[in-house]
């Protein structure tokens, strides 16, 4: 009797377990995405945030802007005035070969012919923008799979006279969804322990 139980319960645990590994377990991964961590100083980095500067004319802050903050209060704000751009880079944790979902807000203050802003996950270019036209907030996503363990996401951007404004950066691991055959086995299991059961009790 106390052998049986044990199997079926065993049978049990082991559909459960499948059913976990199928179901949902996404979360972002970036750090201060909305950039209302901190509001560091001009030319300064957010927290989480690597900024390398553009070699001549560099011109970046976190704070509000002429669109204000996606998510207020602050916004990462790219106005480079020369030839090249600011970068606000940040490492992520991945897992090589998982497919990842990219999602960034971004506005343009401007519309002239010099300008450009591109994003990148690791080595896979995910936007890229040349003397746009001016836009507001705008939602912006990209899929790109993981080669390695650890992934750098870039943002790229110069502006002159205005800015590009980035808010809310949200990368995360492609969510599963319960198969069907899982969640099969999962209700035969706890089936056959209630037939089980009911019998015993009803042999007694």
């Amino acid at each position: 009797m106390h052998k049986i139980g044990k199997i079926s319960i065993a049978a049990i645990l082991a559909a459960g377990s499948m059913f976990a590994l199928t179901g949902p377990a996404s979360a972002n991964l970036v750090t201060n995405g909305n950039f209302d961590a901190d509001s560091p100083p001009v030319q300064t980095a957010p927290a989480g945030w690597t900024l390398t500067p553009a070699p001549s004319g560099s011109d970046f802050f976190v704070g509000p802007n002429d669109f204000g903050g996606f998510s207020p209060p602050n916004a990462a704000n790219f106005g480079a005035t020369g030839a090249f751009d600011d970068t606000l880079s940040q490492v992520l944790s991945t897992v090589a070969g998982q497919t990842y979902t990219i999602s960034f807000e971004l506005a343009h203050d401007a519309t002239n012919a010099e300008n450009d802003f591109s994003a990148t996950f690791g080595a896979d270019q995910i936007l890229s923008l040349t003397n746009t036209p001016s836009f507001g907030f705008t939602l912006f996503t990209a899929t790109a799979v993981a080669s390695s363990g650890s992934t750098t996401l870039s943002f790229n951007g110069r502006e002159n006279p205005a800015w590009y404004e980035l808010d809310n950066v949200d990368v995360e691991g492609a969510t599963a969804v319960p198969e069907p055959s899982s969640l099969a086995i999962f209700g035969a299991a706890l089936f056959g322990l209630g037939m089980f059961s009911w019998r015993k009790r009803k042999a007694a």
